[in-house]
């Protein structure tokens, strides 16, 4: 068993050899096409601008590729015959296991909690593999795909059949096996692949909360698995799955790089996550320095032989990343000697990650200049610097150890070696360190947690019992509860008198208003329900003699200008941390809502503001979902299902106008905004490069950039940006722009293609012009009596301005409440 996984491992790093190579070529391309170090040559529409744009297109393919490469890779080191044709095979298998995930999350995604999008965009669990939309497994489901068919085609490859079945031999025979052993794992993935989100999500958060002590941690446990052969399995789902990051460390580093260029934060705040990657400063100051203690300590008239056997070693070790040569010499027949060099390893990489330095440095000296040193030098030369003092002086620890434990020992190290070397050493380090992880667990059992409990526990009983609660979910403030019977429901002051910020019911459904902290309770219920986490509620059983109800009318409302409105003016002498939030809407309207959810219908906010930006009073209204940010982020019930920020790419294309504008440049993300200038301060929230700017974001996604008008119409005129990009003018000489994909009718859009599609009459009401696009989106357009004339023309009813309940006067037009 240990051989067999053994060479799973190795096998796995085959595709990783081919990162080394692509990286060099994503940070040259990088370099080359940045005005900042080679001038007007990186101007849109030179020869050269043109060559390198096609140079970093291509640089990409490997970490565009990843689940692809595993699954043709893992034949070759796996395959026991004909592994060239074993690769073939998984191929076809694994494209069969993508189209059977595709079609099954079509049909019964709602039952598995996921969401099928309608287009190529991102959504929750959701990735496109070569156009084909479907659950994403990270590694692990082509990993998985080509172990399957790996194990048939050694099976069954060379199986004799009847001649006229002749056609059905050999890889036919294979793919027809795997064809349905795919089916199979295709269907065992759909359902356990949501719960694994889960675990991996807390698994993740746990990996980064531990911060240096953790690196340690994983440094020291990946260089006791190396003489086992698991280390493998231990960096793998860190370096290129989604353990700790999204997209795993290498693709999401290297697709940083641009923004990371053009920052001057330090690296640890930028990308806390890359420092698990630390696994590679051993190979350039550890053992170069083992190398010179053998040869310092070794016999003279030998040190000429061992001179031969060490310096390529050494070469491969630095430039390369490759260990073996060196760590042979001593692993099996001193364990004790490579129990020193494992922690000694750990304790560089956690000296490392505590002044900061991280990022990819897994590998040797041309991996790292790749990622690291090339495209990132102009800007964080310090760091490097500073690296290269804590390497030298571990190198002399290292020197120091190794030798004076060979000569304080009488070891016998390099040319005599001890086959029956015992193990155990290894072993039971890797155990020792093992169980001081688990003294790391937080104790849940706090006041926080008492608390929480206690609230669930009311909410339980006031919704009338377990025996009355079919099942919940919940969104952004709320738990949403469906019920048996909502007469022994209590009412809203029992719920505010429990700790809760209110009750509304619906029908069959009580919607339990807690606030931020309902992802807390939502624990707490569901363990006190006994349910797992993101059990979805049952659909209400028919009742004989209930009357048909008709379909749910959707409303998709505006907010600043047709919910409430603030004169901007007005809002920048607020306290800064009310500066940024939306206004929110008086009594009237708020109720005016309440009714229009009330009579079964839904209502969504559609706004270009950030997330963190509505006010938390008018999230408290019985939203279904939010369409935000222009479009460019979309929740419906609690569920992102649409998440479409600006590219890196063209966030650099975009650095020369804006850095050099010489105004203050807003950013706006999920988690808020950062305002950019040459003299902000140096505090949260103020950024002085596009850089600092966007890694201040949450995800590094910058969604949105508002800009004076004069400074858009120039990025306008630029023929590389303007195709990318959509242009809102809003008041006060202020245009905003996103991505071109970025706007509310593609919000809208998305929603409405997530819901069921026997829903009644879509409005929309709006007052600006990026309502335009949300007139669009809808049956039936709404403009308020304060909007401009060009949106009055596009809309069917013009009801009454913000400052006379325009809103209130529309619905009640329609009859809706």
């Amino acid at each position: 068993m240990l051989q067999k996984i053994q060479r799973f491992g190795g096998a796995m790093f085959a595709p990783a050899m081919l990162f080394s190579i692509s990286g060099l070529m994503v940070g040259i391309s990088a370099l080359a096409t940045t005005a900042d170090i080679v001038g007007d040559l990186a101007v849109y529409g030179t020869p050269w601008y043109f060559f390198w744009t096609i140079v970093q297109r291509g640089s990409w393919t490997v970490f565009r590729r990843l689940p692809l490469l595993f699954a043709i890779a893992l034949p070759i080191g796996l395959a026991q015959k004909q592994p060239a044709r074993c690769c073939l095979e998984a191929l076809v298998a694994y494209f069969a296991y993508c189209f059977f995930l595709s079609e099954i999350i079509k049909i019964s995604g709602d039952n598995l909690g996921l969401m099928y999008p309608s287009s190529l965009a991102p959504a929750t669990g959701i990735t496109v593999i070569d156009g084909i939309k479907t659950l994403d497994t990270g590694i692990i489901g082509p990993l998985a795909v080509s172990t399957i068919v790996v194990a048939i085609h050694d099976r069954f490859y060379d199986a004799k059949v009847p001649d006229w079945l002749g056609t059905f031999s050999g890889s036919s025979l294979v793919y027809l096996i795997s064809f349905f052993a795919v089916l199979g794992l295709a269907i065992v993935s759909a359902i356990a692949v949501p719960f694994i989100y889960g675990a991996t999500d807390t698994l993740r958060h746990a990996l980064a909360g531990v911060g240096t002590l953790g690196v340690g941690l994983f440094v020291f446990l990946e260089r006791a698995l190396e003489p086992f052969g698991l280390h493998h399995l231990l960096y793998m789902p860190i370096y290129y799955d989604n353990l700790v990051v999204n997209e795993g460390v290498y693709a999401t580093w290297t697709n940083l790089l641009p923004i990371l260029s053009h920052s001057t934060r330090p690296l640890k705040e930028l990308a806390p996550w890359a420092g698990f990657t630390a696994t590679g400063w051993v190979k350039l100051f550890g053992l170069p320095a083992i190398a010179a203690a053998f040869y310092t300590t070794a016999k003279p008239d030998r040190r000429a032989g061992l001179k031969v056997i060490l310096l390529p070693a050494i070469v491969t070790s630095v430039v390369c990343g490759v260990t073996e040569p060196l760590e042979f010499l001593f692993m099996f027949t001193y364990p004790g000697l490579f129990v020193l060099y494992a922690a000694l390893s750990s304790c560089l990489a956690m000296a490392m990650n505590f002044f900061g330095i991280v990022g990819i440095f897994s590998g040797g000296l041309m991996e790292m200049a790749a990622f690291n040193f090339i495209p990132l030098m102009r800007t964080h030369a310090g760091a490097y610097l500073m690296a290269l003092g804590i390497g030298l002086a571990f190198s002399v620890i290292f020197f120091l150890s190794f030798r004076g434990i060979i000569l304080a020992l009488d070891l016998k190290t390099p040319g005599r070696e001890d086959h029956g070397a015992n193990r155990a050493a290894d072993k039971q380090s890797a155990k020792s360190m093992e169980d001081k992880g688990d003294s790391f667990d937080d104790d849940s059992a706090n006041a926080q947690a008492n608390l929480d409990h206690l609230l669930a526990e009311h909410v339980v009983e006031l919704l009338g019992g377990v025996g009355n609660i079919v099942g919940a979910t919940n969104c952004a403030t709320r738990l949403r509860v469906e019920v048996v019977d909502p007469s022994i429901v209590a009412d809203n002051a029992s719920f505010v008198a429990a700790g809760a910020k209110g009750l509304i019911i619906t029908g069959k459904t009580a919607q339990v208003i807690i606030g931020i902290s309902v992802l807390r309770i939502k624990e707490h219920f569901d363990q006190i329900m006994g349910l797992e986490p993101g059990f979805a509620p049952e659909a209400p059983h028919p009742v004989p003699g209930d009357t048909l109800q008709k379909p749910a009318n959707i409303c998709f409302f505006d907010i600043d200008g047709t919910l409430a409105w603030q004169d901007p003016r007005v809002a920048q002498e607020l306290p800064e941390d009310e500066r940024d939030l939306s206004p929110y809407p008086n009594e009237a309207v708020s109720q005016a809502i309440r009714d229009f959810v009330a009579n079964g219908n839904m209502a969504f906010i559609c706004t270009g503001r950030t997330l963190s930006c509505i006010h938390p009073k008018l999230l408290e209204l019985p939203w279904t979902g939010i369409v935000c940010l222009a479009g460019g982020y979309v929740e419906l019930d609690g569920q992102a299902i649409r998440d479409l920020a600006m590219t890196p790419g063209m966030l650099q294309r975009l650095i020369p106008y804006l850095e050099q504008s010489g105004e203050v440049i807003r950013f706006e993300g999920l988690n808020g905004v950062v305002r950019m200038s040459a003299d902000a301060p140096d505090a949260p929230g103020y950024a002085r490069t596009v850089g600092d700017a966007v890694t201040q974001l949450q995800h590094y996604g910058a969604y949105k950039i508002l800009m004076s008008t004069p400074l858009a119409n120039r990025i306008a005129r630029d023929k590389e940006l303007e195709p990318l990009l959509c242009f809102n003018e809003l008041e006060l000489d202020v245009t905003e722009i996103s991505p071109r994909e970025c706007t509310k009718r593609e919000g809208i859009q998305s929603v409405l293609d997530a819901l069921d599609p026997n829903h009644g009459t879509v409005y929309g009401i709006g007052d600006a012009s990026n309502d335009i696009t949300l007139m669009n989106a809808v049956d039936v357009g709404i403009a308020m009596g304060n909007a401009p004339d060009y949106l009055k023309k596009r809309a069917d009813y013009i009801t009454d301005s913000v400052d006379h309940d325009g809103v209130v006067t529309a619905l009640k037009h329609f009859r809706l409440i």
